[in-house]
């Protein structure tokens, strides 16, 4: 069997070979009498992590994290012809040189105490980390034609504004779930009627790989995900040095299956809809049960024997949703796209009922929940004025949370805390999509933001933004919606900003500040404050060529934290080709992104990079090299968000080249 290193040197000598070849388009000949359009994206990445700087004596994965390779690769392939689409994705990732559980230097931190962990520790933290992978992520085949359109095989889909239902691609927090299962949206215009409907089912796709970790997703296996990395393929948990099985296999995801569908009404004006997801969760708590009931006085692991064919997770600490085997989730809209020529208005009702409450290994289990949630939007256009409101009021109303095990005190070896942000639905929050919240605020809370904006000509706006929330699940965990001053926040939330265009729009100001602040009603104090400044500003300087900083700078006050973090970047850009940037990034140790530096202080990082774009496809090194970057240098770990939906991304110290070609 040929080495990944093989394997990558053998795809390079490929593309070198592709590119020495005449520049000629590939003519597809017609299939039927109908033409055929393949597109290919190729995009492979060579990265080395050094020392990120992060390390923990109580937290063997933060000494895992540092002097190591990975190879990744990302095919994306569609070919359309007819009313058709074909499309695939295949993952792969390779590491040449990863962390062991018996290094050396590992073993000696072990038997000096310097760590507070020992190797088998580390080995349980290595089992579903830095595993060689290759696997079709996503495959699909679409049928459209008018008033009609049907797929097999992964999808994304969205429910309304995401009360209901919503899986998509984020790739700021490399996040991409789809479902994979099957689709059907049919839609007819009756003139004065315009009806349409959606109906969906299947099993959720999460992307198995988290390449800011290394973490590999192991499924417990389904027809549906064929070739997927599962509890199998990675083995049994050994001891790093006798090499003795401690555990059997497990996995840390068990598929979810969904279905969902969407009915519209549209007349004079008016749309109005109806929406309706159903969550099912696999669970093996009666077989688990009954396993350990067989065995009561066997000799040897049956516990572990047991834990191992019928998996559960420790739901201590879990998303609340992820505690029930079945959630249904429904809602009413009414959507009117234009009021007068001059805004538009859209409200939507929804109502949630969590069932089947997962046991525990003793049966203990609490009753059923059920919430609701109001969400509410509203545009007015008028002049040089535009105005934006748009509030919320949700009583017991959680995001669908996926059946991954992210607890990462339980579990280890078996968990992936890394996939926390994965879930199946996104509640409006009606504030900032960077806001990073509290707990859980959006369970139960009331409150909106009002944002106004003034153009005072075709190149100068301003505008500003005021917001009030009063949430009761924001301090602590309070599912019941429990509305005593002990569970009571109440935030303000405000900015002011100026969009300035220059020089025929080749130059641009976009610039805002702002500040947060929460109040505790049970202690009269403030809870969390922040203040921030960002900023985007481009300076075109002469004829492809621009100047162009960027910039994120806040102050963030926490009970038992105070603290600075940011980054700026400065970029010299020749327009389309070549981009040049520097950074710096930092944070206070006390916001837990690093480890305090020798006489304190804060963290520092440094890095550059360089951007190359094609800016065509007329040859074949220019499809070849469509896009190549290289970063080089250090990048703050943090809590990074989305609307509302987050993830904890480890710091980074090292060099990654990445290749994209199009074909």
């Amino acid at each position: 069997m040929r080495s990944p290193l093989h394997a990558s040197c053998a795809c390079l000598s490929a593309a070198v070979l592709l590119a020495a070849l005449p520049a000629a388009a590939v003519d597809l000949p017609n299939v039927g009498g109908e033409p055929m359009a393949v597109d290919v994206v190729n995009t492979a990445a060579a990265v080395y992590h050094f020392d990120n700087r992060n390390d923990n004596p109580n937290i063997p994965s933060r000494h895992l994290d540092d002097n190591y390779g990975e190879l990744l690769e990302r095919l994306d392939a569609q070919i359309n012809w007819w009313r058709l689409q074909l499309g695939a994705r295949i993952n792969a990732s390779f590491y040449p040189i990863s962390p062991s559980a018996t290094d050396i230097d590992l073993q000696r931190k072990v038997l000096r105490d310097e760590v507070n962990f020992g190797l088998d520790d580390a080995a349980r933290e290595l089992h579903s980390r830095y595993r060689t992978t290759v696997y079709p992520a996503k495959l699909w085949l679409t049928y459209t034609q008018p008033g009609v359109e049907a797929t097999v095989g992964d999808f994304y889909a969205q429910l309304g504004r995401g009360l209901v239902f919503s899986v998509r691609k984020l790739d700021e927090l490399a996040i991409d779930t789809t479902v994979r299962g099957g689709r059907l949206v049919l839609d007819k215009d009756f003139q004065l009627l315009r009806l349409e409907a959606t109906a969906f089912a299947g099993q959720m796709n999460p992307l198995r790989l988290d390449e800011a970790s290394g973490r590999r997703l192991h499924g417990d296996g389904s027809p549906l995900f064929f070739l997927f990395p599962g509890r199998d393929g990675a083995g049994d948990l050994r001891d790093p040095r006798t090499q003795e099985v401690t555990a059997k296999a497990r996995p840390n995801y068990l598929e979810d299956t969904a279905l969902g569908g969407r009915l519209e009404v549209g007349v004079k004006g008016v749309e109005i809809a109806a929406n309706g997801s159903l969550l099912l969760r696999k669970s093996y708590t009666e077989e688990l049960r009954r396993c350990e009931l067989e065995h009561v006085g066997d000799e040897g692991d049956a516990a572990g024997v047991c834990a191992a064919e019928y998996p559960e997770f420790e739901l201590t600490g879990a998303p609340h949703a992820q505690r029930f085997n079945e959630i249904r989730t429904f809602s009413g809209s009414v959507s009117v796209p234009s009021v007068a020529n001059h805004g538009d208005v859209y409200v939507e009702v929804a109502g949630q009922q969590l069932r089947e409450r997962h046991r525990d290994s003793a049966g203990n289990g609490q009753g059923d929940l059920s919430g609701y949630a109001v969400y509410a939007a509203a545009n007015a256009r008028g002049g040089p004025v535009a105005v934006l409101l748009e509030g919320k009021h949700y009583r017991r109303f959680f995001s669908l949370a996926s059946n991954i095990d992210t607890n990462a005190l339980s579990n280890v070896g078996f968990n992936a805390p890394e996939f926390a942000g994965v879930a199946y639905s996104q509640p409006p929050t009606a504030e900032p999509i960077y806001t990073k919240p509290l707990g859980a605020p959006n369970v139960c809370v009331t409150g909106g933001r009002g944002r106004v904006d003034y153009r005072f000509n075709r190149t100068t706006a301003v505008y500003a933004w005021l917001g009030r929330y009063v949430s009761f699940s924001e301090r602590e965990e309070n599912n019941d919606c429990n509305t005593e001053d002990r569970y009571r926040t109440s935030t303000w939330d405000t900015a002011v900003g100026a969009e300035i265009d220059l020089d025929s729009g080749r130059s641009h100001v976009r610039a805002w500040a702002g500040g947060r602040q929460v109040d505790a009603a049970a202690t009269d104090g403030i809870f969390y404050s922040e203040s921030y400044v960002r900023y985007d500003v481009v300076k075109h300087l002469a004829g492809p060529f621009s100047l162009q900083v960027q910039g994120n700078n806040q102050r963030q006050y926490k009970i038992d934290a105070y603290g600075f973090e940011g980054e700026n970047y400065i970029a010299l850009q020749w327009s389309p080709h070549l981009t040049a940037i520097l950074g710096h990034e930092y944070t206070s140790p006390e916001l837990g992104g690093c480890e305090a530096p020798e006489g304190g202080g804060i963290c520092h990082y440094f890095n550059g990079g360089l951007q190359w774009k094609s800016g065509g496809s007329a040859t074949a090194l220019q499809r070849v090299f469509d896009t190549a970057q290289l970063f080089v240098g250090q990048r703050r770990g943090g809590l990074r968000c989305v609307s509302g939906v987050c993830r904890v991304f480890p710091s980074f110290e090292g060099a990654r080249l990445e290749l994209v070609s199009r074909f």
